[in-house]
């Protein structure tokens, strides 16, 4: 289902996760091994070489031989039932319908062998490295994503913040446990009041602006207790509640090796979150091999490429490390409703085309500050649309080795994601944690969210019906 991933272990960094990868699978031995794959390309041929399979792949659409049967026949049962009318125009009804309908138990145990099955994985640690040894073994890594929102009826709120950090927590060690290199996305109004974050973010767009600064973040961070004089008392304790929070799942998180990937939002709340996260950057991103936190830029927004260039400058200036998730954006409707409510301009592209320009011209952007000497920076291209993911890998030959991968949801670009796992680049699966009563209706807001992505996979049904036919005729 469409998401914010949508969009990643070691993300972007490809040789410590790499080396080990090799332990999973015969594929995971020839692809995660970018001490050769990466760090010496010679071994494993050029870059063009590798660009080259990738195409090939494609263009054959031969990538998804390597599913099971049982996967084949859900893939095409799931995404032709994404293609339906009535769940794109309202999923939530769609599911809360057919819950009362069929029952609990049935309910559950039909989404497990498909919307569920396809799309998320359950709590058991079991099941999480299960999965995450049948992704590597075919040059994948997981990337677990939780379904948690900070949304809850009035006073309940900071009781629902806490039960949500508990669950970020118990992620963080499902993350470590499920292979080496780990990483999760969080979502920051999981862990924040999103009424707070609103409020910031309004002072933040000021001509004054906040008086927060990634230094003053971070110290809140660390326990200074918040006095900001536009705030609160009792927004001050929230606002160091909700620091609290963030730092303790990113310290066990960083203790773990696991990074943590921060979605970007519905962008009124971006400025704070833009503004918590640079906090955490200079709190954690100072040492290490990697960067431990990262930021998600969405390219349908007008002011991304300017705003990511600043960034960018920023924290090199900073001589701190810096990871970019680049997605198109999962909120288009909503944004184009909320302008439309205040009489504003909507902040997002007005076109899909002017969505995919904006989204490679912020490529170029990042490729370009990783071809600078030692930049500190890594890069996760995350998309579904090929030729997106093509013009990246035109770019990668001047990069650091190991410092750029790509990311897709499981249960979508699947192609794209072995085809590039073929040439030997990192590949990452988000994949929604939690039971189907919590993920599945999750998925099913980010499904409203984005219309587009859950209606716009015929290629990918046409190609899965291609390997359906040549399975069933071998000798055509």
């Amino acid at each position: 289902m469409p998401g914010s991933m949508g969009q990643e272990g070691s993300v972007g960094q490809e040789g410590s996760m790499g080396r080990r990868v090799g332990q999973e699978g015969s594929m995971g031995q020839s692809v995660g091994q970018e001490g050769s794959m990466g760090e010496s390309v010679g071994q494993e041929g050029s870059m063009g070489r590798r660009v080259g399979q990738v195409q090939a792949q494609l263009g054959q659409g031969r990538a998804l031989a390597v599913l099971t049967w049982g996967e084949l026949l859900r893939a095409l049962l799931v995404l032709g039932l994404c293609a339906h009318p009535r769940l794109q125009r309202d999923p939530q009804a769609f599911l809360l319908l057919s819950r009362r309908a069929l029952g609990r138990r049935l309910w559950r145990l039909l989404l497990s062998v498909s919307l569920w099955g396809h799309f998320a994985v359950g709590l058991s640690p079991t099941a999480v490295a299960v999965l995450g040894r049948r992704l590597r073994a075919r040059g994948l890594r997981p990337l677990l994503a939780l379904p948690l929102e900070g949304d809850a009826p009035h006073g309940q709120g900071e009781a629902r913040l806490q039960q949500n950090c508990g669950a970020a927590l118990r992620c963080v060690g499902l993350a470590a446990a499920a292979g080496p290199e780990p990483a999760m996305q969080l979502k920051l109004t999981a862990l924040l009041d999103p009424r707070l974050c609103e409020k910031i973010a309004l002072r933040l767009a000021e001509p004054e602006g906040a008086g927060l600064s990634p230094e003053e973040v971070a110290a809140m961070l660390d326990g200074q207790a918040p006095a900001l004089d536009w705030l609160s008392p009792d927004e001050n304790e929230a606002l160091g509640r909700g620091l609290g929070r963030l730092q303790r799942v990113v310290q066990a998180a960083v203790a773990g090796g696991v990074q943590v990937l921060v979605d970007a939002e519905l962008s009124h709340l971006n400025p704070a979150l833009t503004c918590l996260t640079c906090g955490l950057i200079w709190r954690h991103n100072r040492a290490g091999p990697r960067p431990w936190v990262w930021y998600t830029w969405q390219a349908y927004l007008r002011d991304t490429e300017s705003l990511l260039g600043a960034h960018l400058a920023q924290v090199r200036g900073a001589g701190l490390r810096c990871g970019v998730k680049l997605v198109r954006g999962a909120y288009l409707a909503q944004e184009q409703g909320r302008a439309r409510e205040r009489g504003r301009p909507a902040p997002t592209w007005d076109t899909p085309e002017q969505t995919s320009a904006s989204y490679e011209r912020c490529l170029a952007l990042v490729l370009a500050a990783l071809a600078r000497p030692d930049p500190g920076l890594a890069l996760m291209v995350a998309t579904h649309n090929e030729e997106s993911a093509m013009a990246a890998l035109r770019g990668m030959s001047r990069v650091p080795p190991g410092s750029v991968c790509f990311g897709q949801l499981r249960g979508m670009g699947d192609s794209l994601s072995l085809a590039l796992a073929s040439g030997g680049f990192r590949v990452y699966k988000s994949v929604p944690v939690g039971p189907p009563e919590v993920t599945v209706p999750y998925l099913a807001r980010r499904a409203a969210e984005n219309r587009e992505a859950l209606g716009g996979a015929r290629r990918e049904r046409e190609q899965l019906w291609a390997e359906l036919r040549r399975r069933l005729r071998p000798w055509a």
